[in-house]
C-alpha cells in the first residue's frame, strides 16, 4: 500500500475527483467499468473499490483506492488515453496526477514481473518470505534511518508497494532493488537468477548499474551471515578447593539443534594455564568439532564474574607450530555464568533478547564513560524500563567484584541486557564512542563477526605500528543468546 493516500489533503484529492469528473471515459458509468476493469488487467491485481450509485461519491472511492497502490494512478491516465485518445481534460488530468502524485519507480510490466517472482519465490523458497525473515530483509535493505515498516510482513505485495515509496539510499540505489537482491540472495538456482535479471533491467534503464552491483555484494555477504552456524561453548566453574582451578565443560552446538556434550571433567580441575591445551584439544583434535556440518563457529566462554574481563581473545593456541590467537580465526565472546544460573534473571533477559532478535536495527546503546557515573539501582531501573536499550557499552573495564566499577555491570545483567562491551585498558569515551558505534552500524545481531574482524584489523596494524592501541586487541564482547543456553541449563516447558 502508498502512503500518497494520506499525505493529500482532502482539498488536493477534490482536485482530482474533479479533473476525472471532466473524462467522459470516467464519469459515465459503463466507460468506467471498462477502464476499471482494463486497469486491473494493467497492474496485474485487483483493485479494491468501493461501489456507488452516486457517480461522483464512486470517483472519490476511486481516486482514494488510486492512491492507495503504487503506480495505479498513473496507469489509470494511460489507460483513459488509449480508449478516448487525447482531450484537453485527459491533459489537465495527466498534469494535474503528475503534480500531486509522484512518478512510480516501476513500469507496471516491471511490477507485474516482479509480483510474479514473489510469488514464484514463496512457492519454492518459503523460508525467504516468511514474516519475520522479510521484516528482517526490510531493515537490511533499508537501513537504520528508514521509517519503520508499517505495512503487514506477510503481506508482500504491500511490502513492495511501501518499499516502492520510499527514497534512495545515500548509494543512489532504490531500497526496493536493495530487497530484491536481499531476496535473490536467499533464493537457488533459476529463480536467483530471475530476480537479479529483474533488478539488472531496472538498474539499466535508471542508470544504476554501479551501484546495484554494490548493492548485490553486500546482499550475497549478509546471505554468507545468515547461513547455520556452529558454536563451541566452554564453561569454566570455580573449584572450591583450588582459587586458580576451574571445572571445565564443553558442548557443541548447531543452531536450531541441542547442544552435544563433549567435554565434563568434574574430577580433574583445570589450571588456567592449563586452558590454551583444552581450547586447542576442542578445535583441532574433537571429532565432532573437526566434522562439524557448519564452517562457520563461533567460540563463546560461558565464565563467572571474575573472568568475564579476561582476554580469551588473545589467548594463544599452537595448531601444528603455527602459534596464533584465538579472536582472529573466530568469532570469540564471553557469556555470563552467573546469569545463565540464576533462573530468576531470565524473564527480562528473554524480553530484551527477543526485541532486539525482532528489532536488530532500532537496538540503542546505554553509554557510561567512567565507573560510577550511574548508581547501581538508576541504572538498573533505566535499563528495566528501555526495552530497546539492549547494549551496554563502557570505555572502561569492570572492576574487580564488589568494586565500585562491577556495579555497572551487575545491573546490566541483572535488567537482562545481552550485549555488553568494554575495553578493558581503558579508552579516551568519545573515542571508544565512536569506534564501537561503526561496529553497531553493521547490525547488532552481527556483532560477533564484526569485531571479528576488527581484530583481524587490529593484527595487521600491530605489524605497522607495534606500540599501537587499536581496539581489536582490547575489546571484550560479551554476546549472550537468551534463546541458546548450553544443555545443563536448558528451560523446562511447564506440563501439559
Amino acid at each position: 500500500m502508498s502512503d500518497v493516500t494520506w499525505s493529500l489533503t482532502v482539498e488536493e484529492q477534490s482536485r482530482l475527483v474533479q479533473a476525472l469528473w471532466r473524462l467522459d471515459a470516467i464519469r459515465k458509468r459503463n466507460a468506467r467499468d471498462l477502464c476499471l476493469n482494463l486497469l486491473e488487467r494493467e497492474l496485474g491485481h485487483p483493485l479494491p473499490l468501493t461501489r456507488d450509485d452516486n457517480d461522483l461519491n464512486e470517483i472519490w472511492h476511486l481516486v482514494d483506492s488510486c492512491l492507495a497502490y503504487t503506480g495505479a494512478f498513473h496507469a489509470l491516465m494511460k489507460v483513459v488515453e488509449h480508449i478516448h485518445g487525447g482531450s484537453t481534460p485527459l491533459e489537465e488530468a495527466r498534469d494535474l496526477v503528475d503534480e500531486l502524485v509522484p512518478e512510480p519507480l516501476l513500469r507496471p510490466r516491471e511490477r507485474r514481473d516482479l509480483d510474479r517472482l514473489v510469488r514464484a519465490l514463496g512457492e519454492h523458497a518459503s523460508e525467504a518470505v516468511e514474516p519475520a525473515a522479510v521484516r528482517t530483509l526490510y531493515w537490511t535493505a533499508t537501513g537504520p534511518s528508514a521509517p519503520a515498516l508499517d505495512a503487514d510482513p506477510g503481506d508482500l505485495r504491500g511490502v513492495l508497494a511501501r518499499l516502492e515509496d520510499l527514497t534512495v539510499g545515500a548509494d543512489g540505489v532504490p531500497p526496493l532493488l536493495a530487497f530484491v537482491e536481499e531476496l535473490a540472495a536467499h533464493a537457488d538456482g533459476p529463480l536467483a537468477a530471475a530476480l537479479r535479471s529483474w533488478s539488472d533491467a531496472i538498474a539499466h534503464r535508471l542508470g544504476l548499474r554501479p551501484g546495484l552491483a554494490a548493492a548485490r555484494r553486500r546482499a550475497a555477504r549478509a546471505s554468507e551471515r545468515d547461513r547455520p552456524r556452529s558454536y563451541l561453548v566452554i564453561e569454566l566453574r570455580p573449584d572450591g578447593a583450588a582459587a586458580d582451578r576451574y571445572l571445565a565443560s564443553a558442548w557443541l552446538q548447531v543452531e536450531g539443534e541441542h547442544g552435544l556434550m563433549l567435554h565434563c571433567d568434574d574430577g580433574d580441575p583445570v589450571p588456567f594455564d592449563g586452558l590454551p591445551a583444552l581450547v586447542k584439544e576442542l578445535l583441532s583434535e574433537n571429532p565432532q568439532v573437526v566434522n562439524r556440518p557448519t564452517p562457520d563457529m563461533t567460540l563463546e566462554f560461558v565464565l563467572p564474574g571474575d573472568l568475564l574481563g579476561t582476554p580469551f581473545d588473545q589467548l594463544r593456541i599452537s595448531v601444528d607450530g603455527l602459534e596464533r590467537r584465538l579472536g582472529i580465526e573466530h568469532p570469540v565472546v564471553v557469556r555470563s555464568l552467573d546469569r545463565m544460573r540464576r533462573r530468576s534473571y531470565h524473564h527480562h533477559w528473554l524480553r530484551k533478547w527477543h526485541w532486539l532478535r525482532d528489532n536488530p536495527h532500532s537496538a540503542k546503546v546505554c553509554w557510561v564513560t567512567q565507573p560510577g557515573r550511574y548508581g547501581g539501582e538508576s541504572l538498573y531501573s533505566m535499563l528495566l524500563a528501555e526495552t530497546p536499550s539492549v547494549c551496554l557499552a563502557m570505555a572502561f573495564p569492570p572492576g574487580p567484584d564488589g568494586g565500585d566499577a562491577s556495579a555497572e555491570l551487575r545491573a546490566a545483567l541483572q535488567a537482562g541486557v545481552p550485549i555488553v562491551a568494554w575495553c578493558r585498558r581503558g579508552r579516551d569515551p568519545e573515542r571508544f564512542a565512536h569506534e564501537f558505534q561503526e561496529l553497531l552500524d553493521t547490525g547488532a545481531l552481527t556483532l560477533p563477526e564484526s569485531v571479528l574482524s576488527l581484530r583481524r584489523e587490529a593484527l595487521r596494524a600491530l605489524d605497522e605500528a607495534p606500540d599501537g592501541d587499536h581496539l581489536g586487541l582490547d575489546l571484550t564482547l560479551l554476546f549472550d543468546d537468551a534463546d541458546r543456553l548450553p544443555e545443563p541449563y536448558v528451560r523446562l516447558n511447564a506440563p501439559a
